[in-house]
Formats: structure tokens, sequence, C-alpha cells
């Protein structure tokens, strides 16, 4: 549980410090060299895969008022572009003042989820 925790909040801090743990693109484009552009370059977009341990909703601004884009399903995996800070949440275990989000990319949608939801891949 201690980890849960952990994970996120130190995502978003080092993401709002700007030197959060990024994918190199050699790494990113070494194991697929017949990927398309599109996804090579969400690929370079991603700094680090992400897996939601339960079903969360991904949200068009940071913020659980904003529209829902669609469902990020249980044991699924993502990738993690941004971390931002947004609206309160209390979701996935967060203090009730909690105000870390994440910008993902899933399945072709863009968007953001709670960052206490998602854990590192």
């Amino acid at each position: 549980m201690k980890k849960r925790l952990i994970v996120p909040a130190a995502l978003t801090a080092l993401a709002l410090m700007g030197i959060a743990p990024a994918a190199t693109a050699s790494t990113a484009a070494a194991g697929s060299a017949k990927t398309t552009a599109a996804s090579s370059a969400e690929a370079k977009a991603c700094k680090e895969p992400i897996k939601a341990p339960n079903n969360v909703k991904i949200h068009k601004k940071p913020s659980h008022n904003s529209t829902s884009l669609r469902l990020m399903y249980k044991n699924t995996k993502g990738c993690w572009i941004d971390g931002v800070s947004g609206g309160k949440t209390s979701k996935c275990g967060a203090p009730d003042d909690w105000d870390g989000w994440g910008y993902i990319s899933y399945r072709g949608t863009k968007g953001y989820v709670p960052n206490m939801c998602v854990i590192p891949a």
C-alpha cells in the first residue's frame, strides 16, 4: 500500500520539476522498426509506461467535473506523458486535498487521470 502512494507522488514531483524519467528515442524505436509515423511520434512522447490496477476514467481536463473521454480498464497499460496539478480529488486512496493528475495516452486517447490511480508498468 505504501508503494502505491509513494510512486505516483514521486512521479508528480519529478514531472513538476521537469526531471521525470524519460524513455530515449533509441529505446522506444529499437523494439519495432515497423511502427507507423503516428505511433512512433507517440512513443517519443511517452515518458514512462503505466498500468491501471483498477478501472479509471480518463478526463478531458484535470478535474473530475470535466468530460470523461473513456475508461482505462483494469490491468491494462498506457503511457505517462506529463504530471500536472488540477482539481482536488480523493480517488484511489488519495488524501482529500490531493491535486496531482497525470496526462496520459491510452489506446489513442490522451487525457487526464488522478496520478494515484495508475502505477508504473
